[in-house]
């Protein structure tokens, strides 16, 4: 038997440039184009608009996820179950993939395919075997002679968890491609990750995408500067912590040449999901935490400790709402028999305010 490496591939991720929801499955649209684009370039822009240097922080890229999670809304009886998401919310994830492209659960589980022998003009056999590199790239293994009984094989580990387990490509690895008949889900020369052929008949289950979204955004909760309520917040806090540092796990720093020849550092993940995970604990540790907005209740990302809202609308619609919130205090407390001087100091407001709300009612 020989064998000899046949080449590597690399490069930044993709999006196509319209995205549809059919029969359960994230898809671009049959006259979509494909571009390939570098996800972290607007994650420095967003380093660039910090609260210190304008009312409202640029977001970086994973924080419209977590939006998009939080918009969801479900049909009556079906709450959090993808299967039961309304019209508009599949349409929203369409647009979001348009934006950002799919996140790559499968590319986040990966760790190797050997695809079923083929058989060459020389009535020898063929099977080619792809190799999870560092970031992106994939390494091409191509085996030759005494390998036609030899069966295709995919080995990968679940999203919350790093135990490797080999099975037949039409387990799992299938469900990624529903142009592939299923018949021939075990059979299928399915190409080259990340390849444009691989973007091009890759796609992604509403409930896989929902599932993978909801692991990275319930993570970001539990370690924001609001944690939601738990039983055992210490608890919860561990928990998200391993989730995302699961996530990221795979994400490396890698070493190559710029346009001009000088070494440069580049983080690289062989998803959008580990490169959002990635992105978040570096402003994490930049001081840039997750927070609720006081409003809307969407997750912003902001390095202002007290940053109450996410943009100027809900600060003037917050805003508002405190200002009836106090004006209906005020008025009960006068009725108890408080002087406006007493209510003013009450509510922290000034006296002449509070008794201007009492003059009107």
């Amino acid at each position: 038997m020989k064998r000899r490496q046949a080449g590597v591939s690399g490069g930044g991720w993709w999006r196509f440039s319209r995205y549809e929801v059919r029969n359960g499955w994230i898809r671009p649209t049959p006259r979509a184009t494909l571009e390939h684009y570098d996800p972290w370039h607007d994650f420095w822009e967003s380093r660039n608009h910090t609260v210190g240097q304008a009312p409202f922080a640029t977001q970086p890229p994973y924080q419209t996820l977590l939006k998009l999670i939080h918009e969801l809304e479900y049909e009556p009886g079906k709450r959090r179950d993808p299967n039961g998401l309304t019209a508009p919310s599949l349409r929203r994830i369409a647009t979001w993939c348009q934006d950002h492209g799919p996140l790559g659960v499968l590319l986040s589980r990966w760790e190797s395919i050997a695809l079923a022998p083929r058989r060459r003009k020389s009535d020898s056999f063929l099977q080619r075997r792809y190799l999870c590199g560092t970031g992106r790239s994939v390494r091409l293994i191509e085996s030759t002679g005494d390998v036609g009984d030899r069966m295709a094989s995919v080995v990968l580990h679940d999203l919350d968890g790093i135990e490797l387990k080999e099975e037949e490509p039409g387990r799992t690895w299938h469900k990624f491609f529903p142009v592939v008949n299923e018949r021939e889900r075990d059979a299928f020369e399915y190409p080259m990750p990340y390849s444009n052929e691989f973007c091009y008949l890759y796609a992604e289950r509403v409930f896989d995408f929902c599932k993978a979204a909801r692991f990275l955004t319930g993570a970001t909760a539990h370690l924001g500067a609001d944690p939601p309520l738990a039983p055992n917040p210490g608890l919860a806090r561990q928990q998200a912590l391993e989730a995302i540092n699961l996530l990221r796990r795979p994400v490396t720093s890698a070493v190559d040449f710029d346009d001009g020849g000088d070494l440069k550092a580049s983080w690289e993940a062989p998803s959008l999901l580990a490169t959002f995970a990635e992105m978040y604990v570096q402003d994490l540790l930049f001081g840039r935490p997750v927070l609720s907005c006081a409003c809307c209740r969407i997750p912003f990302v902001s390095s202002a400790y007290q940053a109450k809202y996410c943009s100027l609308a809900c600060r003037y619609r917050g805003q508002k709402r405190q200002l009836r919130q106090q004006t209906k205090e005020a008025k009960a407390l006068h009725t108890a028999g408080k002087t406006a001087k007493q209510i003013a100091a009450t509510l922290g407001q000034k006296h002449e305010v509070v008794a201007r709300w009492l003059r009107k009612a």
